[in-house]
């Protein structure tokens, strides 16, 4: 648990930036792109999403899950140099990809107007992913957290300022993160290329890797059309406005929520996975259940408090444009959210642990399908509220499949009573939440807000949900150590 402690407090400060940037995004773009723009931009951004995933997210993955193995081996150089020859390979499929999806949309030129930015984005962001997943493997917290920050704020940051006075709309967000992440693939391929200098490619390893990555992918793929292809069956069974009422409701619930889950994954992983490698089956549970009441903690709380105040988030955050269908649809996808982060940043690790990818690959299949099946029986008989229904429901599938055929391969524990005390502390949270007056706007937002999280940490501490107040106690302790050190000085 310390060393859990101190990797979540070290990769507080990018999920903070990440946090900022979710919800400035949808605050922005929402006003500055009108709400057929917001729609084609969600669909650039999840068709991107879908071809990066199929094409070169399994050298990704490979480069995080083999890191440990070769440092242990002394081979990181060969490590670092297999898997950017492997990006490049890898490449040329995701570029014949992007030209089936530019004929496809031949009649559409405002989407043929984007594509070509994404032709420069996803190369250069998978030599900084590769990086990346090997920086987070080697928990060198410092490099990752500067990278990431950087990419992230700076591509929001270049797309609001293009979106705000170059005219390109829709395209503007997708340039303003394609020069971000220019710069950021440049720096570390740079640091890449200098710590893989005169290695070898080890065929082997090519090859372990590629068994190891591509059912990562196709599963990871899955998940996506669980989470992406409701958008576009609204496209065709509505239109692109209600395209991008939805996705407004997504990034201030969905992926507010799934945010926070990869927060406690990117602190509780590597050691996981560290803990599976060099020592026994207790001490993997042990990793497990920190990472588990630690996701619980933080993300269940968050799930539920974007529920209740999803009438002033949705005024405060939203366009006028989009406002009023997200604001029904946030309480249901905040619940996608948690369900979603506990599918893909707790119970795949089973799976991935073990190298079982190809079997996750196949269970993703049952709950991909019937999203698509449920998309199409749904959308036309009540609207947009049928793909939040249809969402909801596979996710829970998803995660009932994955935690009973994971528990086959590597035991990870649903830490029962500290679910039973987080859930009584965000009971009492929503109870708290409702006395607060309607005011409206930021105000009631903050009021409510500010009352909901001091009620949920008040009773997590008497509780002790989660060892939160033990927890509580190391930080305070921390502190005042650190004030006497100054003190002294």
């Amino acid at each position: 648990m310390p060393n859990l402690i101190r990797h979540l407090f070290g990769y507080l400060p990018v999920n903070l930036v990440a946090a900022i940037v979710q919800f400035g995004t949808v605050f922005a773009y929402t006003r500055l792109l009108d709400a057929d723009e917001y729609g084609r931009y969600a669909l650039a951004l999840s068709t991107m999403h879908l071809l990066h995933t199929f094409t070169l997210t399994w050298v990704e993955a490979a480069g995080y899950r083999f890191n440990g193995e070769a440092n242990a081996n002394g081979t990181l150089p060969v490590h670092y140099r297999t898997t950017m020859v492997l990006s490049t390979f890898s490449i040329m499929p995701a570029f014949l990809a992007l030209g089936i999806v530019w004929f496809m949309v031949a009649n559409a030129p405002e989407f043929q107007s984007i594509l070509p930015w994404l032709l420069v984005l996803m190369p250069v962001s998978v030599i900084a992913n590769i990086a990346q997943q090997n920086h987070k493997a080697s928990q060198r917290i410092k490099r990752y957290s500067m990278v990431e920050m950087g990419r992230v704020a700076g591509g929001f940051i270049l797309g609001t300022l293009l979106a705000a006075f170059s005219g390109l709309g829709a395209a503007a967000p997708l340039v303003g993160i394609t020069i971000a992440y220019a710069i950021a693939g440049l720096s570390e391929g740079i640091w890449l290329f200098r710590h893989s200098q005169n290695a070898p490619v080890h065929r082997e390893n090519a090859k372990r890797y590629l068994a190891y990555g591509l059912p990562i992918a196709a599963a990871l793929v899955l998940d996506l059309i669980l989470s992406a292809s409701d958008r576009f069956l609204i496209a065709f069974f509505i239109d692109e406005a209600a395209v991008g009422a939805y996705a407004a409701g997504y990034g201030v619930a969905d992926k507010t929520t799934l945010m926070i889950c990869a927060w406690a994954a990117m602190a509780g992983s590597p050691l996981l996975m560290a803990a599976y490698e060099q020592h026994g089956k207790e001490e993997t549970e042990k990793a497990a259940r920190g990472m588990a009441q630690s996701i619980l903690l933080i993300a269940l709380p968050a799930a539920v408090g974007i529920a209740i105040v999803a009438g002033p988030l949705s005024e405060v955050m939203i366009g006028e444009d989009l406002r009023e269908q997200a604001r029904k649809i946030i309480p249901w996808i905040a619940a996608a959210g948690f369900f979603n982060g506990l599918l893909i940043h707790y119970f795949s690790e089973a799976f991935q642990l073990a190298r079982k990818t190809a079997q996750r690959a196949i269970l993703m299949l049952i709950p991909a399908l019937a999203n698509i099946g449920l998309n199409i029986v749904l959308l036309p008989r009540i609207g947009l509220m049928g793909a939040v229904y249809a969402t909801v429901a596979c996710y829970v599938m998803g995660v009932v499949l994955l935690a009973v055929f994971g528990r086959k391969h590597v035991r990870l524990p649903i830490p029962v009573m500290d679910l039973a005390k987080i859930l009584a502390a965000c009971i009492a949270m929503a109870g708290a939440v409702q006395i607060v007056p309607a005011i409206g706007g930021l105000v009631e937002l903050a009021l409510k807000a500010g009352t909901g999280g001091l009620v949920y940490a008040l009773c997590v501490v008497s509780l002790n949900a989660a060892g939160a107040r033990s927890m509580a106690g190391k930080i305070l302790t921390r502190i005042r150590s650190r004030n006497q050190d100054e003190q002294i000085v």
